[in-house]
């Protein structure tokens, strides 16, 4: 019962912090909040997508069909997400078998997410070193599969996979290689490699 009832001081400082503005976050600053709390993320979406649109509700213009239909979107794509993680298994075993229950096949869901096959064969079969995955990754991994973000990272962590081209005399040792050397040799632009370089490893992945 005390457990419950820090966390929920705890919930109600951040949020209280974050509309603490004039106005709510953007893009860039929603991201810095849910990377910071990654724990209170669904509340802090949820906060930031009523009050976007409550101000345009209250807006002294008249909202356009465009910006109606955007607030009625973003509200349903809020709720069926909440809706199909209660639907789905709590734990992620299985990430192919998610990407395709999330209605992407593997080539949508790598350009959802930024990334090429190699490296998404790579993350499916858990061969990336889970300290050197960045927590931009970590977080459109989230965001595409409709999952929280420590949903994604005990996924990682879990044992590698051996793949069925593996699959020979024996069964050799199976070994996690760094992040960075994968986008070294993924099939990527030089731009899109130098930018996940460039990504901080995810802090809670760390070892």
């Amino acid at each position: 019962m005390t457990a419950n009832l820090n966390r929920k001081l705890e919930l109600d400082d951040v949020l209280a912090e974050i509309t603490t503005g004039a106005e709510p976050p953007d893009a860039n600053s929603l991201r810095v909040w849910v990377t910071k709390y990654p724990q209170f993320s669904h509340a802090i979406i949820e906060l930031v997508t009523d009050w976007i649109a409550t101000d345009a509700l209250r807006s002294k213009h008249v909202p356009g069909v465009d910006e109606v239909n955007l607030v009625v979107n973003r509200t349903m794509s809020r709720v069926q997400m909440m809706l199909d993680e209660a639907e789905r298994p709590k734990l992620l075993t299985d990430m192919a078998a998610d990407i395709q229950r999330v209605g992407h096949d593997m080539e949508s869901f790598q350009r959802s997410v930024g990334i090429d096959r190699s490296l998404l064969d790579s993350l499916v079969a858990r061969l990336v070193k889970p300290a050197t995955v960045p927590a931009e990754l970590v977080r459109r991994l989230a965001s595409s599969l409709r999952r929280h973000v420590d949903t994604v990272r005990a996924y990682l962590r879990l044992e590698p996979q051996l793949r069925a081209a593996y699959k020979a005399r024996g069964q050799p040792e199976v070994k996690q290689v760094d992040f960075c050397y994968l986008v070294q040799h993924a099939e990527l632009s030089e731009q899109d490699k130098a930018l996940w370089l460039a990504e901080p490893a995810d802090p809670f992945l760390q070892e």
